[in-house]
């Protein structure tokens, strides 16, 4: 049974980049949803293909995976109900750095970049409460990545990294 705007809505308030958005905005962006459902073993989406859409989940449970240079597969995570994939490459349509596979029967929202760029040219205004959760995100991986990744002398030489 096809899901209704609310629903489409209420995924969409869990994701994320979305966090800062107006609710009349999340509305635009829950119209342009499509329902896709998928079977196990089959892929939402490819390594290296090119990010033209992002998929939230709404039913089952999907495996995100790394395909290695001597063709191994690593299991990075399986994620389930609630969460969103492939906003990145959806925003920027860089190549996709792994594929997703439905673990189980999955259903997916699915948001194109041509339906949420078409938003973003009539609300500029979400561009930039998504690039507020972005550099959000860019500040803490900077920061797992000091604590992780200490300088030999412990000093941070290249300012660009704060």
């Amino acid at each position: 049974m096809p899901m209704t705007l609310k629903e489409k809505q209420h995924f969409l308030t869990y994701v994320d980049i979305f966090g800062r958005c107006k609710k009349r905005d999340i509305r635009q962006m829950a119209k342009a949803c499509m329902e896709r459902s998928y079977r196990s073993g089959q892929a939402l989406c490819r390594q290296g293909q090119r990010g033209v859409a992002m998929f939230v989940v709404t039913k089952g449970s999907v495996r995100v995976e790394e395909e290695l240079d001597d063709g191994r597969r690593v299991t990075i995570t399986v994620l389930s109900s609630g969460a969103a994939v492939g906003e990145m490459a959806m925003i920027d349509g860089a190549e996709r750095t792994a594929s997703v596979v439905a673990e189980t029967e999955v259903d997916a929202l699915v948001l194109t970049c041509w339906d949420f760029k078409a938003m973003l040219r009539q609300r500029p205004v979400v561009a930039l409460d998504i690039l507020a959760v972005v550099v959000e995100r860019f500040r803490q991986t900077a920061g797992e990545l000091r604590r992780v990744c200490p300088p030999p002398d412990g000093e941070i030489r290249d300012s660009s990294l704060l």
